[in-house]
């Protein structure tokens, strides 16, 4: 199992992502740290339906990001997250693939806080 604050360029707790009002129902926003492109730590934020969540963008099975175009996480009748290269299909609420090569295992989630209508990166203590 993958740790996601030890990753390379992982956000430190206390980053600011974005503006609750960035952010409506159904939507996500992708988050990239780091200049090398070997080592970028990909993430995004996802609003189900007021749930905001954050999982790294990188598929258990392979080690990619789930999209390879921006934009493109969704089945394409919106209802899970989806691994563009493998098919491998995971639920909204906690990231767990329950379809695809990866069944079983989950996205790795990033824990957020929520201060004065902002996100911000929360620490290893918020998961």
């Amino acid at each position: 199992m993958k740790f996601w604050y030890k990753e390379k360029n992982a956000p430190a707790s206390g980053t600011y992502l974005c503006s609750l009002d960035e952010l409506n129902t159904g939507e996500f926003l992708e988050f990239s740290f780091g200049d090398n492109p070997k080592t970028v730590f990909r993430m995004f934020l996802h609003n189900d339906n007021g749930a905001i969540r954050a999982f790294m963008n990188m598929c258990p099975h392979f080690d990619v990001p789930l999209n390879n175009q921006p934009g493109e996480f969704f089945t394409s009748d919106g209802s899970k997250f989806m691994c563009m290269f493998h098919y491998a299909k995971f639920e909204f609420s906690d990231g767990e693939c329950v379809e695809g090569p990866c069944e079983g295992l989950s996205l790795e989630r990033i824990p957020l806080n929520f201060t004065s209508g902002k996100v911000y990166i929360g620490g290893a203590e918020n998961i």
